[in-house]
């Protein structure tokens, strides 16, 4: 399905960074972090400055290749351990609408895969950043560049998650009701702009969005659960065991050290 594109010899409003990150992740090797656990989720980058450049990425118990220095993290459906040794780590993460924001390509060709920055953007100049500068200034260079390249911002994709923010119990068969698009059309948008297939990314959207506010403040279950369209307790229960393969108080004790995942 097209992209809208601005209106013939009109450039595309500037993008901002700050409408582009979901958020920032440090990880530094002095405090004895050794790995970052990375939860199921849209698009990341990360950088991996100093050490012995042997990361490894392991998911339900399959252990990955070498990771490149600087990489791209696709959609991710479970969660994985991203072990660096002593190297320190900054991460990015994506808000769900970036990717059709700063590329015209199918993201689902990247889902459960990392690859290097260049394989996403050949133009992509080598990444070089003080150590002691922050992960916001060390993709500082990257986001910029690529908010000057100009591109719409995907129209059909900021709907489809405003419908499932606004609505979590909503179906597929009502997003496309209310954006006049047939179950083809969603589902190839969703591809496109996600890396899932519909049904799957309004259940790890929804899941996602509880975990992130559940996994700092426990008192909150209740509330959370209900606004986000769960049932029930054994409801969210079921989407720990088949996104995290433990329950939320597992997870807790594997982020036990107070790091912020990925």
């Amino acid at each position: 399905m097209d992209r809208p594109s601005p209106a013939p010899g009109r450039r595309a409003p500037p993008l901002s960074p700050d409408g582009l990150v979901a958020g920032y992740v440090a990880r530094m090797p002095a405090a004895g972090v050794r790995e970052t656990i990375v939860l199921p989720g849209g698009p990341r980058l990360y950088m991996l400055l100093g050490g012995a450049g042997d990361a490894r990425l392991t998911r339900r118990g399959r252990r990955s290749d070498l990771l490149p220095r600087v990489g791209f993290i696709g959609p991710t459906t479970t969660i994985a351990q991203l072990d660096h040794g002593d190297a320190l780590l900054f991460g990015l993460r994506l808000r769900a609408t970036a990717w059709a924001t700063l590329f015209d390509r199918d993201l689902s060709r990247f889902t459960d895969r990392i690859v290097p920055l260049a394989t996403i953007d050949p133009v992509a100049r080598p990444v070089v950043c003080d150590p002691g500068a922050g992960a916001a200034a060390a993709f500082a260079p990257w986001l910029a560049a690529r908010c000057a390249s100009g591109h719409a911002r995907d129209a059909v994709a900021q709907r489809i998650v405003a419908r499932i923010d606004a609505s979590p119990r909503t179906s597929v068969a009502e997003i496309g009701a209310a954006l006049g698009l047939t179950p083809q059309q969603v589902s190839a948008a969703c591809l496109h702009a996600f890396g899932l297939p519909p049904k799957r990314l309004l259940m790890l959207r929804r899941f996602v969005r509880v975990l992130r506010r559940l996994l700092p403040d426990p008192t909150a279950t209740g509330r959370v659960l209900w606004e986000a369209g769960y049932v029930d307790h054994s409801h969210f229960a079921k989407d720990c065991r088949r996104f995290l393969d433990t329950s939320l108080h597992g997870i807790r004790q594997r982020l036990g050290d107070g790091g912020d995942p990925l």
